[in-house]
């Protein structure tokens, strides 16, 4: 089987010496947001963490698809437990429309990847190996 590279020159993401950065500024910009009154309407909150993890996959396109979903379920908890501090109590909706804003955005590079596992595209294990930074 042969394999094709595609190169797109206008395409251009974040140096990987910035993904941490980027990272810690996307996860505290929705974290501060989150707090505030504007995400109260479950819609507004869940496009929040959904435009949130949508700007973690487009600036850092090198990231493990696993490590994304992950540290905005830490974003998520934050959310949740920053309230408490002043004694308010952890809203179940609240988390689901955050939860749900991350599944949406995530939910699409899994079922995209499900569909290559079906479609016979099983790389060997060190398939990083190769690729072009």
């Amino acid at each position: 089987m042969t394999e094709l590279r595609l190169y797109l020159s206008g395409a251009r993401s974040l140096p990987r010496s910035l993904y941490v950065a980027a990272a810690v500024a996307i996860g505290a910009l929705v974290l501060v947001v989150s707090l505030t009154p504007i995400t109260e309407p479950f819609i507004a909150r869940m496009l929040l963490f959904y435009g949130g993890t949508l700007a973690a996959y487009a600036l850092m396109p090198f990231v493990r698809r696993d490590d994304i979903p992950l540290v905005a379920a830490w974003v998520v908890l934050l959310s949740e437990l920053a309230p408490c501090i002043a004694g308010q109590l952890i809203s179940p909706g609240k988390v689901t429309a955050d939860a749900l804003g991350v599944a949406m955005a995530a939910g699409p590079i899994y079922v995209a990847r499900f569909r290559q596992i079906r479609q016979g595209d099983i790389r060997p294990a060190g398939r990083r190996a190769t690729d072009h930074t």
